[in-house]
């Protein structure tokens, strides 16, 4: 699991760093004091989980967690702050966890198992989805605009992103995905790209 921390205390950067250093499977491969740097570093690394404080310098974290959600980064977002008055605004920009300082080694180990265990049932899922996609599950063939929507999804690209791409608004790209999914018996973008690709549709 590949984490970055964005908080505007030394001292929590040195005991986040000591508390994750104790948990199997972590690696730290970001730290900042402020949002500036870490967006350029999000938008351009691969990272799951970004430990976020509320208040730092230039921009507060649930601005930035805005921020980061408009770009549709579907990162992880753990809050670690000292204020309680702010979870449910954390929430509404999809926060995974928010907790309260003093931050103890428990909360954040049972955090980060959590993850861990959902991480490991979507594994199993794509296995289960790939050993199925010997025969093919269409209900009705893919159009053409399906299909090279499809591919878009299999790269990675957001609605938003798509829609762009083709000129449209996103409300239609999304129902076309939701036409994809429905096709491919499938329900999500993961298990899309999988079925995709166990069929040969991205040659």
């Amino acid at each position: 699991m590949k984490v970055v921390i964005i908080d505007d205390e030394v001292a929590m950067h040195l005991i986040m760093k000591r508390m994750l250093g104790k948990i199997n499977n972590v690696e730290i491969i970001g730290s900042f004091n402020d949002t500036i740097p870490a967006f350029s570093f999000l938008q351009n690394n691969k990272v799951d989980v970004v430990f976020i404080d509320i208040s730092m310098p230039w921009e507060n974290g649930i601005d930035f967690a805005r921020r980061l959600r408009e770009r549709d980064l579907q990162i992880k977002l753990i809050f670690i702050t000292s204020h309680k008055e702010y979870a449910l605004p954390a929430f509404d920009v999809y926060a995974y966890d928010y907790i309260v300082k003093p931050l103890s080694q428990e909360r954040l180990a049972k955090t980060l198992e959590r993850i861990f265990t959902e991480e490991r049932a979507a594994e199993k899922e794509k296995v289960e989805v790939t050993s199925s996609a010997t025969s093919p599950p269409f209900i009705e063939p893919l159009t053409k605009r399906e299909l090279e929507i499809l591919r878009l999804i299999c790269m990675g690209m957001s609605n938003k992103d798509i829609a762009v791409n083709y000129k449209l608004s996103e409300g239609t790209v999304k129902n076309h995905v939701v036409n994809i999914f429905g096709k491919l018996q499938v329900k999500n973008r993961v298990q899309a790209t999988v079925v995709a690709k166990g069929l040969g549709m991205m040659s």
